[in-house]
């Protein structure tokens, strides 16, 4: 078969690039490596340009020049493998090649409008996916939807939060591409995790390698703001035959850093830019610290505890930001005497039924919640009531069923036996209370205020109450001696 000569040029192109225009697989993959390489070389003067005045980059843009480009160059460096291979075939077997392209003339002018068009319709549809693919993997429901049996006891406990109108993405990865990219680099591990069933339940708490709070909390959360005194009211009903109310009352001394040059005081303290504070855990949930490094513009204090010299080197040591303390700022778990407290404050609960705090919160301890909770919850209510409360056992009986659908909504939102949840499993370091509501010796607050964390010195980590509150009532019962501030702002 007699072919039309070749121009200088197109003698020129063969002789040195070949494979990248051999067939319409390879020009098509060719067209994609160029255009990505391209937009790429604009997006790098880009972020020069931003870098050389300060100026933060789009997310957007950033998603696009590290994600998807890269992806549309390896597409294309893909095509041109193919290509070269397809046409390494068919040489081999004597075919000569139709698709071999001429510069010049009619023929290359239509091969290049055909490639051309391809490769628009190739970068829409690349661009098309990779922008609904970004916005679905950064969407709550990918987030709590997908890997449904991992992320069911965060996601129940996310729609019930204060940020529950906040996407996940706001906080666990926040602006920029770098940690974009880093979390998909980690999705990608724990999706292989969830098809292969090879995931720790429940899942570990802190995340090691959750970005900073300032570059996400700190973007609606100003701590130049945390300032002056905040009543705190917290309403209780005690574990007797009556259901007897009580209040708690403290005034927190939030603090915080009001303005340059000024030294902070109160609970944020800690997040004023001229105090760090570092210290070393040596279990995964950092709930047991032995050194704590405070380091001020009067100079550094480093403080151990009696364990320190036990465990030696071991741990890690982590500057201390908001999550230290904020631990559940969103995927809330309740703890029983908090939820019936809260229940009989809003008025869930009756408190006519003798003994049902006391008894409500010992099912929720002792009953798992499965496929038939309800009938589970009533059964251990009847038991309890039979045997030991059978003269309050009717009133129970003309109250059961809102009591129970109120036990059950709170027995499933916050354990769940598949992941292995239970009560306690994620404590929050807010406070310093136990899972019984009584005064912890070692969480919260009390894993470096514990008056244990010693200096060479002398001087300790304090756990004066008067440093961070200041308690107005403490379970008064005596609802109307309380002063009128506290009052008017109960449920009763």
């Amino acid at each position: 078969m007699n072919q039309r000569p070749r121009s200088p040029f197109g003698r020129w192109v063969i002789q040195r690039i070949p494979v990248f225009y051999a067939n319409w697989i390879t020009s098509l993959g060719s067209v994609l490596m160029l255009v990505a390489v391209m937009l790429l070389l604009g997006a790098l003067g880009l972020h020069v340009a931003n870098a050389a005045v300060g100026r933060h980059g789009n997310p957007y843009v950033d998603m696009i020049v590290f994600m998807l480009l890269p992806a549309i160059l390896i597409t294309g460096l893909l095509l041109v493998l193919i290509g070269a291979a397809v046409q390494k075939r068919r040489e081999a077997g004597g075919v000569v090649l139709s698709h071999s392209v001429d510069v010049g003339g009619g023929p290359f002018v239509r091969k290049v409008v055909m490639v051309g068009a391809l490769a628009v319709v190739a970068l829409i549809a690349f661009a098309s996916f990779g922008y609904e693919a970004y916005h679905y993997t950064d969407s709550t429901e990918f987030c709590m939807k997908v890997c449904h049996e991992v992320m069911e006891p965060e996601g129940v406990a996310y729609e019930r939060s204060p940020h529950a109108n906040v996407a996940c993405v706001k906080c666990h990865i926040g602006p920029g591409a770098e940690w974009f990219v880093k979390a998909k680099i980690s999705g990608l591990r724990q999706v292989v995790g969830v098809l292969t069933d090879n995931f720790r339940r429940p899942v570990p708490a802190p995340v090691h390698a959750l970005r900073p709070a300032r570059d996400t909390c700190e973007s609606c959360h100003r701590p130049d703001h945390f300032l002056g005194s905040q009543l705190i009211v917290h309403e209780h009903t005690e574990r007797d035959e009556m259901n007897t109310p009580s209040v708690t009352a403290i005034v927190l001394k939030v603090g915080g850093n009001p303005k340059p040059g000024v030294p902070a005081t109160g609970v944020h303290w800690h997040v004023d830019p001229n105090n760090e504070v570092r210290y070393r855990a040596v279990d995964e949930k950092r709930e047991i610290i032995v050194e704590v490094v405070r380091d001020t513009p009067e100079g550094e204090v480093r403080f151990l505890s009696p364990a320190a010299e036990e465990y030696g080197d071991e741990g890690e040591w982590r500057v201390m930001d908001c999550i230290d303390c904020h631990n559940r700022p969103t995927h809330i778990f309740e703890i029983p005497y908090r939820a019936l407290d809260e229940a009989y404050a809003v008025g869930r609960l009756d408190p006519d039924v003798p003994w049902l705090r006391a008894e409500a919160e010992r099912v929720l301890w002792e009953v798992v919640p499965g496929d038939d909770t309800e009938d589970a919850l009533t059964e251990a209510l009847r038991v309890i009531y039979t045997s030991e409360h059978p003269e309050a056992l009717d009133a129970l009986e003309a109250v059961m069923v809102p009591t129970v659908a109120v036990l059950t909504t709170i027995l499933e939102g916050n354990v769940f036996p598949n992941m292995n949840v239970t009560w306690g499993t994620y404590p929050n370091h807010i406070g310093h209370m136990d899972l019984r509501g009584d005064y912890s010796e070692g969480g919260g607050c009390f894993r470096c205020h514990n008056d244990e964390h010693e200096s060479s010195d002398g001087e300790v980590i304090s756990q004066d109450c008067d440093a961070c509150h200041s308690i107005v009532a403490e379970r008064e019962t005596d609802i109307d001696a309380l002063p009128d501030f506290v009052s008017a702002v109960l449920h009763r």
